[in-house]
């Protein structure tokens, strides 16, 4: 069980990054040097920190890039990456909470129906303990 959440889990990652990467060059601003802390930036040194596995420094940039860029392109991928991270560290009552959070505020988006699954398989770990 374990290990088909986490190739599902994986395969869902890798589907979102490929996915992402495509949106990148859409969602660049009109400028053609982005400059240091833009909303570009900050989502791909988080991408490179949870690559890392550094999950806190990846949060931290992307409640960054949300706060200071509440408009931007990014924005709903950057708090699917944040439960994402918190996911993958097993911290579930987190993971949980911020899914929850990206359905509500994404509720149309394609990624809110693989959210809604992590809350369920959450709330069914929750139960079976």
């Amino acid at each position: 069980m374990m290990r088909r959440l986490i190739g599902s889990f994986v395969l869902s990652f890798v589907l979102v990054c490929t996915v992402g990467s495509s949106y990148a060059q859409v969602a660049t601003r009109n400028s053609s040097a982005p400059t240091k802390d833009s909303d570009r930036v900050l989502f791909e040194q988080a991408v490179s920190a949870r690559n890392k596995s550094n999950y806190a420094e990846a949060r931290n940039l992307l409640a960054r890039l949300i706060n200071s860029y509440p408009e931007s392109d990014y924005v709903a991928r950057a708090k699917l990456a944040i439960a994402d991270s918190w996911y993958s560290e097993h911290a579930w009552k987190q993971a949980e909470q911020e899914y929850q959070d990206f359905v509500t505020f994404f509720p149309n988006m394609p990624e809110a129906v693989e959210a809604q699954r992590r809350i369920d398989i959450i709330e069914r770990q929750s139960k079976d303990k």
